[in-house]
């Protein structure tokens, strides 16, 4: 455990006084406010607007045109409209000119509002047939079938179900082999509420004559559905108070829906449906089950959860699991010969890597194709038969895509894979043929930019690129198999940018440790933009923001990230830290971080900064804190153990106190699992007073006495992940104790405070906090 007397944290603030921005003073007095303190909260306001007004790709669908240069894309982004305060999806298509490596749009379609649109799915055997799941406004759920430009089916489902799921986790939308069906997610529906009893007569249609049973269905009597309020705890954090998911079926013709039933204990998500197996029997599906006995624990970014793979038919009388553990995400390869999905350690880190597992549906068995990593390879390898990439760190991955199967011309029956995974500090696309058993590297990992890919259609990807200083920007490949070499080769085309970037960007290797580094974003030199944090001076006299990632077990890639964007346009070198537990760097360094989370994430946060202090690229005296969730945690832990190295310091939603999370947040195998303790899904252990004594030894709730540099706590009050509870405790600690401390609560906002006000405020109050603390304002 580390002390606040710990050489290696030692504090390097001189004496000498912070480069400060001129036209930032303190305040005018009076009551009123000063112009220059109302300017500069609107270029603050300015500066959000600019990092988080670009749109974000969530899905997208490519198709080649009569022309052969030219291909058709369709896709949906989210996109903050600052007008109403909301997140707005949108739909929208071109017509893209690929050639020699450039992109260019030769048709730009007219965006149009698609936030009712929950899901939409177009058949993979007729293009003609797209399915659409849209919520109105009126609270009516409706299905849409479109064949081509006319609508050939309205169906109203309003009264089948509950909410449509249109997440990553339980979200599901297939087309039937035939196209006469689809399937979908949605809340189960409700249990009746009490009705009015009608004067003590039943009559036969609502009872049949027999002895008093406790088998009662509905409202009867003037008595609620005896399961109306039954304890039945939702899936956590996103989840707040949705009923569990159920799968429906719609047959397109007939209108009919239908509700399925599912085993006892098991949630249902991610189905596809199976291929025909030659005869006439009921189409067959294929799902993810998550498993809960006891309870439900928080699901969201958590891919340890007990679950299984399973394969039952439409009349959902018996249910097959194929493979059980941690699984998910099923995809039926185009052959129709086998399943692929995700698999990842049972239990201990929240996320880890994962092994990619394949399922012959004839032979009924499973096989690893691509193994869990345990650390990067030294050269190309062959590990359980698969052929494995130089440098290969593992599998990461939340999920496949929906679209992942690319299909080579003369191949029909070979099967090409697609995905996303973390290389180190980087996202890349990775190519698996199944029946060479080769992984293949798609996309770069020189540290420049990151990839990753978002569908496949015949011999065409769509993704996705970006940088820390630059959004997302489509991008398409095109697959070619180069029999010589036996191995596919994709060719991206990418849009080129008009104009080169205001900030820089590099990745910073940690000497101690090849399984932790940063990603470092800066202005190269003061500018306008800059004017209020850096207006003067060389690269030894700008601000420094530490912002570590949550988790812990995450990554920051060189994807986009508009906070880091926007303290970096403000001025600050930014400094991502990626730490020993972080993904991206093999499994074994997942595990070193597991009882070690108080102590050697800090040790390396602090040598990462000290080393952009060394080079003389950030200044000592206006080094600043950011972190949230984890990097909350080991920002308040910092806090305690390292006063005065830190002129400000920003958390967002932090872990406090262990033993308080580990009682009130909807994971509570979390707080077990990060101190090495054992913890059983189907027996949750107590908090014995022992284990709440290791928690407190890992908690800054010790150290509050210990806090005298200025710090910010963001909370939301809806947070189910790290309930503020503990943080309000902790604010109040701080303020009796005259320590220089803030609180702002955001109502109705969960854990990750992205509703588009608290983004704004919470941005706009970082950069106030921080002018405040670094020019001492106000003459604190």
């Amino acid at each position: 455990m580390y002390t606040s007397s710990d050489t290696s944290l030692s504090n390097p603030r001189q004496a000498a006084t912070p480069a400060s921005a001129a036209s930032i003073s303190s305040s005018s007095g009076g009551g009123k406010n000063s112009k220059a303190s109302v300017e500069f909260v609107r270029y603050l306001r300015k500066t959000f607007e600019a990092a988080y007004g670009h749109p974000s790709l969530l899905s997208a669908t490519v198709r080649r045109c009569e022309n052969p240069g030219l291909v058709s894309v369709e896709y949906t982004a989210t996109q903050r409209d600052f007008a109403r305060d909301s997140k707005r999806k949108v739909f929208n298509s071109s017509v893209l000119s690929i050639q020699n490596g450039e992109l260019s749009k030769v048709v730009i379609g007219t965006p149009t509002d698609a936030t009712d649109i929950q899901a939409s799915l177009r058949s993979p055997t007729d293009p003609s047939l797209v399915a659409v799941l849209r919520s109105l406004t009126d609270s009516k759920r409706v299905v849409d079938i479109w064949r081509n430009d006319t609508l050939v089916k309205c169906i109203d489902v309003t009264d089948k179900h509950g909410a449509f799921y249109g997440d990553s986790t339980f979200g599901s939308l297939a087309w039937s082999n035939d196209n006469t069906r689809i399937v979908y997610s949605a809340e189960r529906p409700e249990y009746t509420k009490a009705k009015p009893d009608n004067a003590g007569f039943v009559s036969s249609d609502d009872a049949c004559d027999g002895d008093i049973t406790d088998d009662i269905i509905g409202s009867v009597g003037g008595v609620a559905d005896p399961r109306f309020y039954e304890e039945e705890s939702d899936w956590g954090e996103t989840f707040n108070g949705k009923r569990p998911p159920a799968l429906v079926v719609v047959d397109i013709d007939s209108a009919d829906t239908k509700v399925l039933g599912s085993p006892d204990g098991i949630t249902l998500g991610q189905v596809q449906f199976l291929p025909d197996n030659g005869r006439n029997d009921t189409p067959r599906i294929v799902f993810t089950g998550y498993k809960h006995t006891v309870r439900k624990h928080g699901i969201v970014y958590c891919q340890n959860r007990p679950s299984g793979i399973y394969v039952t038919d439409l009349g959902c009388e018996s249910f097959e699991c194929i493979h059980s553990g941690a699984v998910r995400s099923p995809r039926v390869t185009p052959s129709g010969r086998g399943i692929v999905f995700l698999s990842t350690m049972l239990g201990g880190p929240h996320a880890s890597t994962s092994e990619l597992v394949y399922y012959d549906l004839e032979r009924r068995s499973s096989r690893v194709v691509i193994p869990i990593v345990r650390r990067p390879l030294d050269g190309q390898q062959k590990i359980d038969g698969t052929l494995l990439p130089d440098g290969f760190v593992g599998v990461y991955a939340d999920r496949l895509p929906l679209n992942p199967w690319l299909r080579i011309e003369n191949m029909p029956m070979r099967d090409f894979l697609v995905f996303t995974s973390t290389w180190r500090s980087t996202s890349v696309v990775l190519t698996l043929d199944l029946e060479e058993q080769r992984l293949e590297l798609q996309s770069p990992t020189d540290n420049k930019s990151s990839s990753s890919v978002l569908g496949a259609n015949g011999d065409l990807l769509v993704g996705v690129t970006s940088t820390p200083a630059e959004p997302g920007q489509l991008m398409i490949g095109e697959a070619r198999f180069d029999k010589s070499l036996s191995k596919l080769h994709v060719q991206w085309h990418r849009q080129q940018n008009a104009s080169a970037p205001k900030l820089a960007w590099r990745v910073v290797k940690d000497a101690c440790s090849a399984q932790s580094e940063s990603i470092f974003v800066y202005p190269v030199e003061p500018c306008h933009e800059t004017r209020y944090f850096w207006s003067k001076g060389g690269q030894e006299s700008r601000p420094l923001v530490v912002f570590p990632h949550g988790g812990p077990h995450s990554t920051t890639t060189l994807d986009y990230g508009p906070l880091a964007f926007g303290l970096a346009r403000l001025g600050f070198g930014v400094l991502l830290v990626n730490f020993t537990g972080s993904l991206g760097f093999g499994q074994d360094a997942v595990l070193a971080q597991i009882g070690n989370i108080d102590t050697a994430t800090i040790d390396e946060i602090q040598r990462a900064a000290s080393q952009i202090h060394s080079n003389k690229e950030g200044d000592a005296n206006a080094t600043v804190y950011l972190g949230g969730s984890y990097s909350g945690y080991t920002g308040a832990l910092l806090a305690g153990l390292v006063p005065g190295y830190y002129r400000g310091i920003v958390l967002r939603n932090p872990v406090i106190n262990f033993g308080e999370n580990a009682a009130m947040c909807d994971i509570p195998d979390w707080c077990w699992a990060e101190l090495g303790l054992d913890y059983d899904f189907e027996s949750p252990p107590e908090l014995a007073p022992d284990a709440f004594a290791q928690m407190w030894q890992a908690s800054p709730s010790r150290l509050s006495s210990k806090v005298r540099d200025p710090l910010l706590l963001l909370l939301g009050a809806q947070d189910r992940r790290v309930p503020p509870a503990q943080s309000l405790s902790y604010y109040y600690r701080l303020k009796s104790a005259n320590a220089p401390v803030q609180c702002k609560v955001y109502p109705g906002v969960g854990h990750p405070l992205d509703s588009v006000e608290a983004e704004r405020d919470s941005f706009v109050s970082i950069g106030r906090f921080y002018a405040k603390h670094i020019f001492k304002l106000d003459g604190s």
